[in-house]
């Protein structure tokens, strides 16, 4: 854990101890947590440039950093709350401008309504 990381666990344990017992104890419901589900990643494999065929392929892959990683961890946590099922796409051929990330979409197909 860097020092920025303790340093607000700190803070918000601070501030815990001197709220009320009945403020600590209030509930939120599930639809109040808000999670930005704009995931980036660094890389998508394969590259766009591959010599491969899509049908030799066997794998894909996508390249996180740490802070990236725990975002796409913290959105599949949060959506796997109400969805049986979870899609995954990755935009292997928009690399973003400012930063040079790609994007991933966090989705769910939808029951068809009978």
């Amino acid at each position: 854990m860097d020092e920025t990381s303790r340093q607000t666990l700190k803070e918000f344990l601070d501030a815990n101890k001197r709220r009320p017992k009945s403020a600590l104890q209030k509930r939120r419901s599930p639809t109040a947590i808000e999670i930005d589900p704009n995931v980036r990643c660094q890389r998508i494999y394969p590259i766009e440039d591959t010599k491969k065929n899509v049908t030799e392929l066997k794998t894909v892959g996508v390249k996180l950093t740490r802070e990236q990683a725990i975002h796409l961890g913290r959105v599949l946590l949060a959506v796997t709350q109400e969805w049986d099922e979870v899609d995954i796409t990755g935009y292997r051929f928009e690399k973003r401008k400012s930063d040079g990330t790609y994007h991933l979409t966090v989705t769910s197909s939808r029951p068809e309504e009978e």
